[in-house]
């Protein structure tokens, strides 16, 4: 058995959802496991206690999936959370933790815990970049440098390079792509105050662009969107009737939506105007993908009333992209990620730096 082939456990720690599978080669996931996730926003608890309850988790379902399969030795995690890719230390997570930002060294207490096995720890977006570069159609499509961006329960980008797979990242703090802690450009009408983002800080992209920033103002605006009742409604709920109201053409539906793609587009114009190495953004994630085509257009709208400077209108269309998949590639990322870390223990470390 080979590295590239051997089996992994995987975990995709998201703000939603915390899902788990066996990763048994190449993009083939067996045994997937979904709950919802235990954060600050859902529980009101400190975040050194959801700390806690995550690591129990993590033992948890590796134990239970090792005693069928006592032979693996690799886990994969895929974490929804800023990282420093020099260090590995987990730096801050909105979804999770709200406003705490303590370093957290996650896998110094996983090995702790069970010091046998390979931790290996990566950002949620790297290891959706991770997962895209890896695929056929990627990296025979000349493309050289990409961009992944996940719109869900937060939001962020990472730009990597397609051949080498590798991120670029601040030489100094590790990071790169958190976008949905810019602030947008538009902060809300006259006389209302800026959203508050789960950082803790007003006016945040994700503050108007996160699924969670989505739900909440559905649930404000239900009556004027045209939506049911959304008391006791799940964010899927939510989101799925609006995309009912889209695909019936609701003016109001489709003005809520302009108004919160606005400031996620402009963020994506300006990593286009200053990184001209981009040749493609990818746009993924839960937001993405239960709205599908009409978010797609409400993108585009922006992007081309905005525009680049000197560049045609229509660039936006071929540079843009919805990349559509069954929602799995974190937990893909993640089981590429182990799998040239262990390689890279075998040898010179070649820089991996995600």
């Amino acid at each position: 058995m080979t590295v590239e082939t051997a089996p992994v456990i995987v975990f995709d720690i998201g703000g939603t959802s915390w899902r788990t599978a066996r990763s048994a080669g190449t993009g083939i996931l067996t045994g997937l496991a979904v709950q919802s996730a235990v954060t600050r926003s859902r529980t009101g608890a400190h975040a050194a206690s959801l700390h806690e309850v995550m690591v129990a988790f993590l033992l948890r379902r590796v134990r239970e999936i090792r005693e069928s399969d006592p032979d693996i030795s690799t886990v994969g995690i895929s974490l929804g959370a800023a990282t420093n890719g020099h260090t590995g230390h987990v730096l801050a997570s909105a979804p999770l933790w709200g406003d705490y930002t303590q370093p957290f060294d996650l896998r110094a207490v996983l090995t702790a815990a069970e010091p046998g096995l390979d931790w290996c720890v990566v950002n949620d977006v790297t290891a959706l970049a991770l997962a895209i570069t890896d695929t056929d159609t990627i990296r025979d499509s000349g493309l050289q440098v990409v961009t992944a961006v996940t719109v869900g329960s937060g939001i962020a980008a990472r730009t990597i390079d397609v051949a080498s797979g590798e991120p670029c990242l601040d030489r100094v703090y590790g990071m790169q792509g958190e976008i949905g802690h810019l602030p947008a450009v538009l902060v809300g009408g006259p006389g209302h105050d800026a959203p508050v983002c789960e950082c803790g800080v007003a006016g945040h992209v994700s503050a108007f662009s996160s699924g969670k920033a989505i739900e909440a103002q559905l649930r404000q605006l239900a009556g004027v969107l045209g939506l049911g009742d959304t008391d006791g409604e799940d964010p899927a709920s939510l989101t799925g009737q609006l995309a009912a109201a889209l695909a019936a053409r609701h003016p109001a539906a489709l003005e809520f939506l302009d108004h919160v793609t606005a400031p996620l587009a402009r963020a994506l114009l300006y990593t286009l105007a200053i990184d001209a190495r981009v040749d493609r953004v990818m746009l993924s994630g839960g937001v993405v993908d239960a709205l599908g085509e009409d978010y797609l257009a409400s993108v585009y709208r922006h992007l081309e009333a905005d525009g680049l400077y000197l560049y045609p209108p229509g660039v936006f269309r071929d540079k843009v992209v919805w990349w559509r998949s069954d929602g799995l590639d974190p937990l893909r990322g993640a089981a590429v990620y182990a799998r040239r870390q262990r390689a890279q223990a075998a040898g010179p470390v070649s820089g991996n730096r995600c």
